[in-house]
């Protein structure tokens, strides 16, 4: 769907169809909404059922008690037909016993009306639930659109396996293979086209500076940007996977009539580099990249694809250290550099049982107080040599060597002690959010690891939030659901994080107590400039209040991201307009020592 089918707002009158079979409750209830609305009206269940059949209005009134058929009747084919089940269906009667208000919410009812009614009560529900109907239309036709591109992108083999092994393999930055895929395809090529494959790894130099420079959200543009390049110039002759962080991954299978099959590999590869490496356009932000690669050859560099990619891994790190080539062909010399990623590896386990990984601290504000209410926790390494290593490094780590539920848990504990300090040195009390992946989540004991970390630390659960993605959730959504009730049974509130960046449903959302939607930054980058970005925003924010969640917007940047959000209700923001993450000793002292 493009921008020109977009749903438009709403020019003529919404039709309201009054079902009752007493003409003067008709007539009584067309005065109240007399005016606003296009009325129509049924004096019995049957002809209300065929009325809807061929002309369905936004919105029915409905009695509940009815000579030839009743209401709950009525309302249970509406809601049984797929044309009809999102009109939203208002009981109106004088029954007021709770059992009859279950059993109309249970088969699809919206709301309730009490006769007699108060004239306001009718038209603000009316209103109320023509507004929320509006919504969901928009979101649904935007989660429907967000569908088509994904299977648009798929080849048609892919385009037949499910929706959660798209999910397990591609990346949902750039919509690229990820390491598992490419993987899968590196063995094809090589039960099919033994001694005619060749791997590449592509690496961007320095991004950890400038995604410190320029923020996540400026990265996380760049490496779509460099994706792009990478794929346009593959042309087809090549897969092109991203690995992890900034690391991309090449497959290369060879013409066998080729005799001078490196030669072909270095034009190949000269295409790629040249693609990737020039100057990029960051919102009015010029970034000159510089990127390395190393090359591994079948079956002279490794017989498999684990030691191809482990062979092109460590020529791409030798490039980096060249000043004479930005790629290398692999050589045995080399496995020293593969010794330093093993070296990287311990260090990330001695670093997980010293505590050395922290959390550091990025402040939430109330928007309507502006007053400091939380933080999200962010990981940070640095090591004993003072280099910063990138959390782009160390999770896609901890994920490949199953360290992530150690790190998961050394970070929940840490973040659990520093609010167990701030409590006892009289701060004000903040919720601090932390996050955790997506594996760690789906761990049958994840949450009874939670509640031993709050039991050891004396921290009282209210004030920790949970962040997850969605693909922590998609899987299995009834499963997910059941641990956020029991998280929140003991008084931790859940965040869903990155919503609307992959496979947003509706469907699982509505079924997920979560507490909290953060709008992902990469939504921010159009919000107050671009019609389109403003659209799904708002909608975003809609959703979350029309729900009763606290909503959050996060990688704000810019005045006019923060006028948006302030004019479309959004609850708390986050971001570097206000401040970035910081040590725990910083945040005590610039915000709460001296708030």
């Amino acid at each position: 769907m493009n921008h020109a089918d977009s749903p438009a707002p709403r020019t003529d009158q919404p039709t309201v169809l009054i079902v009752d079979d007493t003409p003067s409750n008709i007539d009584l209830l067309r005065s109240v909404l007399a005016g606003s609305y296009r009325i129509k009206a049924a004096t019995s269940g049957r002809r209300a059922l065929e009325v809807i059949a061929s002309d369905p209005p936004d919105l029915v009134l409905l009695d509940v008690v009815m000579g030839d058929m009743d209401g709950y009747s009525v309302c249970r084919r509406i809601k049984s037909d797929p044309q009809t089940a999102r009109i939203p269906v208002i009981f109106v009667t004088s029954r007021d016993e709770a059992r009859d208000e279950e059993l109309g919410f249970s088969i699809g009812g919206a709301d309730y009306v009490t006769k007699p009614f108060e004239p306001s009560v009718v038209r603000a529900r009316v209103a109320t639930h023509l507004a929320l109907y509006d919504q969901t239309r928009l979101l649904q036709d935007l989660v429907e659109e967000r569908t088509a591109q994904l299977r648009h992108e798929m080849d048609q083999r892919e385009q037949a396996i499910a929706r959660i092994r798209y999910l397990h393999e591609y990346d949902g930055l750039t919509g690229l293979a990820n390491r598992n895929l490419l993987m899968q395809r590196i063995n094809l090529a090589l039960e099919s086209h033994a001694g005619q494959v060749a791997v590449v790894i592509i690496d961007v130099d320095r991004f950890s500076s400038i995604n410190d420079a320029l923020g996540t959200r400026l990265g996380d543009l760049l490496l779509q940007q460099i994706a792009a390049h990478l794929k346009e110039a593959a042309a087809g002759n090549a897969l092109i996977g991203r690995i992890g962080g900034d690391s991309f991954g090449v497959l290369l299978t060879l013409d066998s009539q080729v005799v001078d099959r490196l030669h072909l590999i270095t034009e190949q590869l000269e295409r790629l580099l040249e693609a990737a490496a020039h100057p990029y356009s960051l919102e009015g932000e010029r970034v000159q990249v510089r990127v390395s690669a190393g090359v591994a050859v079948h079956p002279k560099d490794g017989e498999t694809a684990e030691l191809l990619l482990k062979s092109a891994d460590a020529a791409m790190h030798a490039a980096k250290d060249s000043t004479l080539t930005p790629f290398l062909f692999y050589d045995s010399e080399m496995n020293s550099a593969s010794r330093e990623l093993l070296t990287l590896e311990g260090e990330l386990r001695d670093a997980i049982r010293d505590r050395s990984i922290v959390p550091w601290f990025q402040p939430k504000f109330d928007m309507k107080s502006r007053e400091l209410v939380g933080a999200e926790a962010l990981a940070r390494w640095i090591r004993p040599d003072g280099r910063h290593i990138s959390p782009g490094m160390f999770f896609p780590l901890a994920e490949k060597t199953g360290l992530y539920k150690a790190l998961n848990q050394r970070l929940v504990h840490a973040v659990c002690l520093q609010a167990r300090d701030w409590s006892q040195r009289g701060f004000k009390p903040l919720k601090l959010a932390v996050n955790v992946s997506a594996a760690d989540f789906q761990y049958p004991g994840f949450v009874a690891d939670m509640l031993g970390i709050v039991q050891d630390t004396g921290v009282d659960p209210r004030a920790i939030e949970i962040e997850i993605t969605e693909h922590a959730v998609i899987a299995d959504p009834e499963t997910a659901a059941d641990k956020i009730r029991a998280l929140a049974a003991h008084g931790f509130t859940t965040a869903l994080d990155d919503f609307g960046v992959g496979y947003s449903s509706l469907s699982y959302i509505r079924q997920l107590p979560i507490h909290t939607l953060k709008i992902d930054q990469s939504f921010m980058g159009g919000v107050g400039e671009d019609e389109r970005a403003n659209a799904v925003a708002a909608t975003i924010l809609t959703l979350s209040n029309r729900l009763g969640l606290t909503s959050v917007g996060e990688g704000v940047e810019y005045e006019h991201q923060m006028q948006f959000l302030t004019e479309n209700g959004c609850d708390l923001v986050q971001g570097f307009l206000f401040a970035g993450a910081m040590t725990a000793e910083d945040f005590a002292t610039k915000l709460l020592t001296h708030p």
